[in-house]
């Protein structure tokens, strides 16, 4: 009993001398600081403040007006009315009409053809042409939406008036031109709002990405220092590395545990983003979050000699990591090899979970399968951790003393 006390004690005084140690090195080192307070909050602030908007209003769009009669001006009308688009009818021509495309001042063009109200007086059918720019998905969508949804009433406009020549009340009319009423409801992101989409995604990757960059800072400048084995004198004694693992993980998860609740309780009040869970259960689903991307951090910042060697191996691996995530492309679309890949980054079952909960109003139980995901990687990144830390300390050691004995 003695023995097994004298053990406890002994990994009690590693531990928070490892947590000392380890706040003295963030709460010292002042691009640590900026990394976890400034680019923590100032990202996600930019970033949901840009999309804020939600969605795109009056895309500019170019009518060729090629027929010039009261059907046509109708239909410009009922376009401009639209929502997401505002017409600009001052086009004489086709190439007028291209070379304000081309130049950006409009992202579409609608070509209304020669005889379009005749035709329809004669019950002929008619074309209305549209161009959009799909090197740009939101205006793309939009124009074609907007062109597809005008034209879709204007039709049944058409169709009803003539029902209703041929002696059918309007109830009948109605009913004749559509026996299937579609019903389509919005869930989650009922605006179908931009930020809404990606700041809870954001939120989660921006956690991933500071953390990383704060913890390769760090343990780059111990390495370049030659500090690991001072700052942490008992890790190379028998199970030595346990308790600076936990104490290093203490510091980082206790700080981003006062910064999540901050980013999800302020900034998303700010910007009216939806957080559709309690904020206790957000926190314990992040526990694991938070603990895998501290112990993966550890265990590639045995990689960086140099305190600036954390920032190019961020920015060479943030891209890959931001399109792993799902937010670019359905993950779903991936090749297998690519969604095993992902699935070992921290950020994709957080992302998920994450969605969930603030977006989706889920339970706890139906985020478990994310959780237990987090668990498991808290798992092995806490031995590869291990193993790397203790690697890294014994390294520095050989070193020092070959220095020593010259």
């Amino acid at each position: 009993m003695k023995s097994f006390y004298k053990k406890y004690h002994r990994a009690q005084i590693s531990f928070w001398n490892t947590v000392t140690s380890e706040w003295n090195a963030v709460k010292l080192d002042k691009a640590v600081i900026s990394t976890f307070i400034s680019v923590a909050f100032l990202i996600l602030i930019v970033y949901t403040a840009i999309y804020s908007k939600e969605i795109v209003t009056e895309v500019p769009v170019a009518i060729v007006n090629q027929d010039a009669s009261k059907t046509s001006r109708d239909y410009i009308s009922m376009l401009n009315s639209s929502e997401g688009i505002i017409t600009k009818t001052n086009y004489a021509d086709l190439e007028e009409a291209k070379q304000d495309y081309y130049s950006k001042k409009v992202m579409g063009i609608v070509i209304i053809p020669k005889g379009f109200g005749k035709d329809i007086r004669r019950s002929r059918q008619t074309t209305v042409t549209t161009y959009a720019d799909a090197s740009n998905m939101i205006f793309y969508k939009r124009v074609l939406q907007d062109v597809s949804v005008t034209t879709g009433y204007f039709n049944a406009g058409i169709v009803i008036k003539k029902n209703m020549a041929q002696g059918e009340t309007i109830t009948q009319a109605q009913a004749n031109y559509a026996p299937i009423q579609p019903i389509s409801t919005s869930l989650f992101n009922t605006s179908s709002g931009y930020a809404t989409y990606i700041t809870p995604i954001l939120t989660a990757l921006i956690v991933q990405l500071v953390l990383l960059m704060g913890i390769g800072l760090i343990n780059g400048t111990q390495q370049e220092d030659k500090k690991v084995l001072k700052n942490y004198p008992r890790i190379l004694h028998k199970r030595g590395t346990i308790p600076v693992l936990l104490g290093k993980s203490f510091v980082y998860t206790l700080m981003f545990s006062i910064i999540l609740p901050i980013q999800v309780g302020i900034v998303y009040s700010v910007f009216s983003i939806p957080v559709r869970s309690s904020i206790w259960i957000i926190l314990l689903f992040s526990l694991p979050y938070l603990l895998s991307v501290v112990f993966f951090g550890i265990a590639i910042s045995s990689l960086f000699k140099r305190r600036e060697d954390s920032i190019v191996f961020l920015v060479l691996t943030s891209i890959p990591s931001l399109m792993l995530s799902g937010l670019s492309f359905p993950m779903e679309a991936f090749s297998k090899f690519y969604r095993n890949l992902a699935e070992t980054i921290p950020s994709t079952p957080g992302i998920n979970g994450f969605v969930k909960l603030t977006q989706m109003e889920a339970t706890f139980n139906e985020v478990l399968q994310e959780w237990n995901h987090l668990w498991v990687l808290t798992v092995v990144y806490f031995i590869l951790a291990a193993i790397t830390l203790k690697i890294q300390t014994i390294k520095e050691k050989e070193n020092l003393t070959k220095k020593n004995s010259q």
